[in-house]
Parts: C-alpha cells; structure tokens; sequence
C-alpha cells in the first residue's frame, strides 16, 4: 500500500517468520520462511564493485550471490527487494515457493498474514 508516494511499511513490519499466511479468499498457503525489510530509497540493488581478495573468497561470493532471495528474475527481484517481501514455503513435491511484496499484506492479526491477493498472484520461485 502505497501513502503519499512512499510505503506503507507498518503491517509487514509486525510479519514474522513462522507465520501462517492466507490469500485474499482466505485460502491457507504456508508459512513465512524468509522475511526481507524493503529500502524504498534504494536506486538499485546491485551491489558496489568488490573483487575478492583470493580463490576461496570468488567461490563463496559466486556460491552466496546465486543462492540469494529473492529467487525470481528481474524487474521483480529489484522491485521485491526495494518495498521488502517474505517467502512462503512451497507445499508438497515439488512446490514451488512463492513471494509476497509488503504491498499486498493488508493485516497481520495474531500469528496470521492476510493479502489483498490471491494466491496465483504471486510471484513464484524459478
């Protein structure tokens, strides 16, 4: 939710991991797993030129930035990780996790997330 053209921060700011979240016709989809504060005044989110300093440094940078939240392409990743989002687990075999921008958490009541959308809205791990 977006007021006087900066975000409304205030109901995901009271989400926790652990949570159980329900879309807007109330169907239960998970837990949170994940859970990333947005920075709405971030130009971008590519990180400042850094080498590492040895062999074993650029394969754990390179290990950790393929692995990094959240896991979908660009424009989303950038614009999830400006207005902040949490991940909720895929349910069963091969269920895919699914990401929720702090935009669409209308309350957090109790141990509860609901959004003001539905499930097939949001966007899906790769």
């Amino acid at each position: 939710m977006h007021i006087g053209g900066s975000v409304d921060t205030s109901a995901m700011a009271r989400v926790q991991e652990g949570m159980r979240v329900v879309d807007a016709a109330g169907e239960d989809l998970g837990k949170v797993e994940y859970l990333q504060m947005g920075d709405p005044e971030a130009v971008t989110t590519e990180r400042s030129e850094h080498r590492p300093l040895n062999l074993v440094g650029a394969v754990v940078e390179r290990a950790l930035s393929e692995e990094s939240e959240p896991d979908v392409p660009d424009p989303l990743r950038t614009q999830l990780q400006r207005t902040g989002y949490f991940k909720i687990g895929g349910h069963g075999i091969g269920g895919k996790a699914r990401y929720v921008s702090s935009e669409h958490v209308s309350a957090v009541s109790g141990d509860t997330v609901r959004l003001s959308v539905r499930k097939g809205e949001l966007a899906r791990e790769d």
